[in-house]
């Protein structure tokens, strides 16, 4: 696929715009949290956006927000898209603000199933390190709700017997509803921070030669099994032969100069985000999405938005993939674990299904693999419960989009997996959790 053309400048007008639906969403969730409390909780997410921002203006890698109390972060995130924009993070607001752009846009569905507010209440206050679950599993209400099913989540009984989180009928049809959401694995964790560490000497050789470049590389080995000078020693060479590509047993790299013409000329009248998508692609020439990336400049910040570069003087951009084959295989690790658990909380009184939710941030090698795993490991597993009969895998794929008509775009794909051998047709077809489900085509989408 052809990258999109960068050289675009940003509308003058219409930024008065308001997101009334993430609006609603967000002012839900805080109505379970005392405002006093809630303030508070805002202001350290706010102050430790403050304190990475210094972090950037040197240079440096910083995390945005405090992972301690994401659900704060998602509630900065969508405060700022929904109106100000003050605490706006681009590349960190796409994993938040779609989700919440749907409970927004059916809060008064949301709000009649019974439970839906208990659970809502739970991920604000009880389970603020990873908000994802309790989010995932108020989208599986709504979708099961949306298509005609009487849907409500099932009390969770300390001490008691294990349960379902949801319960649903239509007619005499009745079924149990198990929610999974599958958060980024140790390893795909792990990777990203061999490559940040291995990116960071290489910025500061950028700095000591008062240089620029963009780097791109291939890994050919799993992350782990690249030494921690392997890099920089790498670019160093290359930049003292002059020699813009290399080859070897750990990697194929390309070193080129950066897209200056490109970024000044849109630079001139449009301040960016500094360390964004679309900054990267500025000074790139594209953004790929299937890459990870890390970014580091002198730069000079905006009068009136700090967190916006108006110039950049000297940058260093790593892109890096990873075609190692046993690094794909970890990163798309099946879910046979995760089915098996919540096969657990099933009861035996009704038929069961589980719905798994997937994060596909690893590219489209990881993204192919995992799909046929999962179908491999669904077509063996022997469940232990005789009424187990469906598991709807809900891939999801926020996408750092650089499009100049788009704030944020995310990319949904459903496939169902049938567990044994059974004639009972899947309950939800055609479902989508977070997209049009009218503007897409009907059938397995993947």
């Amino acid at each position: 696929m052809p990258f999109p053309d960068p050289n675009w400048i940003a509308p003058r007008t219409g930024h008065d715009w308001r997101d009334e639906d993430v609006r609603a969403a967000v002012d839900w969730l805080k109505g379970f949290v005392p405002v006093s409390e809630m303030e508070g909780r805002l202001e350290v997410q706010r102050a430790h956006l403050a304190s990475a921002l210094e972090a950037w203006k040197r240079g440096q890698h910083a995390d945005p927000f405090d992972p301690s109390d994401a659900a704060a972060w998602w509630i900065v995130q969508g405060e700022a898209f929904a109106a100000n924009r003050e605490s706006f993070v681009p590349d960190a607001m796409v994993r938040s603000v779609p989700y919440l752009k749907r409970l927004g846009l059916e809060l008064g569905r949301l709000r009649a199933i019974p439970g839906a507010e208990d659970r809502a209440a739970r991920l604000m206050t009880g389970d603020r390190r990873q908000p994802e679950p309790g989010i995932y599993e108020l989208l599986v209400a709504l979708a099961w709700n949306r298509h005609g099913w009487d849907t409500r989540f099932v009390q969770e009984i300390r001490g008691g017997p294990p349960t379902p989180d949801l319960h649903a009928s239509r007619g005499t049809r009745r079924w149990a509803i198990e929610c999974k959401r599958l958060m980024p694995s140790a390893y795909a964790i792990k990777e990203r921070q061999l490559g940040l560490a291995l990116a960071a000497p290489v910025h500061r050789l950028r700095e000591r030669l008062d240089t620029s470049f963009i780097l791109t590389i291939d890994f050919k080995v799993e992350l782990q099994d690249v030494p921690p000078d392997y890099l920089v020693n790498r670019v160093e060479t290359a930049l003292r032969e002059k020699r813009a590509v290399w080859s070897d047993q750990v990697s194929d790299g390309a070193i080129a100069a950066p897209t200056w013409h490109l970024a000044r000329r849109v630079m001139a009248h449009d301040d960016v985000f500094y360390g964004s998508s679309r900054m990267i692609e500025l000074v790139s020439g594209n953004y790929d999405h299937e890459a990870d990336h890390n970014f580091s400049a002198r730069w000079r910040p905006a009068k009136k938005r700090p967190i916006y570069a108006h110039t950049i003087y000297r940058v260093s951009v790593v892109t890096w993939t990873s075609s190692s084959p046993a690094a794909i295989r970890h990163k798309a690790k099946h879910f046979r674990q995760v089915v098996a658990k919540a096969e657990r909380q099933l009861p035996a009184d009704r038929p069961g299904v589980v719905h798994v939710g997937v994060e596909t941030m690893g590219g489209r090698d990881v993204n192919t693999v995992r799909h046929v795993r999962n179908m491999v490991e669904a077509h063996q597993f022997t469940p232990d419960n005789p009424r187990f009969r469906w598991v709807y895998a809900n891939y999801l794929r926020p996408e750092l989009t650089t499009d100049r008509n788009e704030t944020w775009a995310l990319t949904e794909s459903m496939a169902p997996y049938r567990i044994g051998r059974h004639a009972t047709p899947w309950p939800l077809p055609d479902h989508l959790l977070v997209s049009e489900e009218a503007e897409s085509s009907p059938g397995l989408r993947f």
